[in-house]
């Protein structure tokens, strides 16, 4: 039967790929380091830098210039909240301001004078903040939480208030916003960031793996030794028995990455594990289709290794997950689009921290496993028939 024996041969070509580079990879220190205690290392890293989860204590300065008993209430909730840390009370702005520059105060509250005269006439007092934008997320978080101090204080005010003033004297607004948050309730960086930060480590150490393997062959070249009598079908199976090895071995630490998370420090997976699983395959999948186009058009081990570099390296700035793309200009929304990490990205926001159903995230595999077909059909033929051309092995 001629298709079993060729059945027979990919599969045999398919083992000998495998364990050609399982081979290499016992004989090569600094080669495994790369799929070993070199992703291990970088996980924890990342891992420990967020373990805190959410930012505490940020230092801000009290500027009151009311001097009463309500702001000094303030003051005092200001400082108790988890969030926040009321560092210096400055007489005045000027002195505030200098605080800022010195990196000493992540925002400055403002407390006008007869702050407390216009709140107990029944009228509205306002409170003005400022905050450093030129460290974003700090300051953001700042913000955030003062904020929230002066409005459960101000509620609170409003209650006492009303209870003491004649009947009418004191009105609720209104018309009032409730703000709730759908998903990450607890503003979990760790979740949000550590989630994210994972996999696009591993898939720029995945993408550079696979380009060292498939350059390798070409920079020593054993291509021709390798691949060059092998039927097409046989040599792309041998390819592919080659990749297969970095696939496990990075679905493993996909596995761990996830594990950490999810079973370890408990931040639950919403949605489907398996799609998550999933998403990680096509993933990898993904940069192997591109990782072979790369190496086919430089015949290059140190253009493919560049590449990887630059195009996986980018992944996590323009996948939109932290910083908005809608907004950006064409190139960056272009760039985005032809980034497997992307449709990744949304997948991991879908099923762990939204809970879409599975069917949700299936237009994302799709989108990863076509950088696989194009990768492949455009890539893999160029690659094999360098095997027979001797002129283009020996390139660094």
């Amino acid at each position: 039967m001629p298709g079993a024996g060729a059945t027979a041969g990919a599969g045999a070509a398919f083992r000998d790929g495998w364990r050609r580079e399982v081979r290499f990879l016992r004989g090569s220190a600094w080669d495994l380091a790369l799929v070993s205690w070199i992703p291990l290392l970088l996980l924890a890293l990342v891992a420990v830098q967020f373990a805190a989860g959410v930012p505490r204590a940020l230092p801000i300065a009290v500027v009151d210039l009311d001097g009463g008993g309500i702001a000094r209430e303030l003051t005092r909730r200001l400082d108790a909240a988890p969030g926040l840390r009321v560092v210096a009370r400055p007489a005045d702005m000027a002195a505030a301001q200098r605080l800022v520059r010195a990196s000493r105060a992540y925002a400055v509250v403002l407390i006008p004078r007869d702050t407390e005269r216009t709140v107990l006439r029944g009228e509205s007092a306002d409170l003005t903040v400022f905050y450093n934008a030129s460290y974003a997320t700090a300051s953001g978080a700042a913000l955030r939480d003062v904020g929230a101090v002066v409005q459960a204080h101000a509620a609170r005010l409003a209650t006492e208030l009303g209870a003491a003033a004649a009947p009418g004297a004191i009105r609720p607004p209104p018309i009032a916003a409730h703000t709730t948050i759908l998903f990450n309730p607890q503003g979990s960086y760790e979740l949000q960031l550590v989630a994210l930060l994972h996999p696009a480590l591993l898939h720029l150490l995945f993408m550079v793996a696979v380009a060292s393997a498939l350059g390798r062959e070409l920079r020593d070249g054993s291509i021709g030794q390798w691949l060059a009598a092998r039927p097409r079908t046989d040599a792309a199976a041998a390819v592919a028995g080659k990749i297969a090895v970095y696939l496990a071995i990075f679905m493993a630490w996909g596995v761990v990455a996830t594990g950490y998370l999810a079973g370890l420090r408990g931040w639950p997976i919403l949605g489907s594990p398996m799609m998550l699983l999933c998403g990680y395959a096509a993933m990898y999948l993904a940069y192997a289709g591109v990782t072979v186009l790369v190496t086919a058009i430089t015949l290059s081990m140190g253009k493919a290794l560049s590449a990887a570099g630059l195009y996986a390296g980018a992944s996590f700035a323009f996948a939109g997950a932290i910083f908005p793309i809608e907004s950006a200009s064409l190139f960056a929304r272009l760039w985005s689009a032809l980034l497997p990490y992307t449709a990744f990205a949304k997948l991991l926001a879908e099923q762990w921290m939204m809970g879409a159903p599975a069917w949700v995230s299936m237009p994302q595999l799709a989108i990863m496993l076509a950088f696989l077909l194009v990768g492949v059909a455009v890539g893999l033929p160029r690659y094999i028939a360098a095997a027979a051309r001797p002129v283009v092995w020996g390139r660094r």
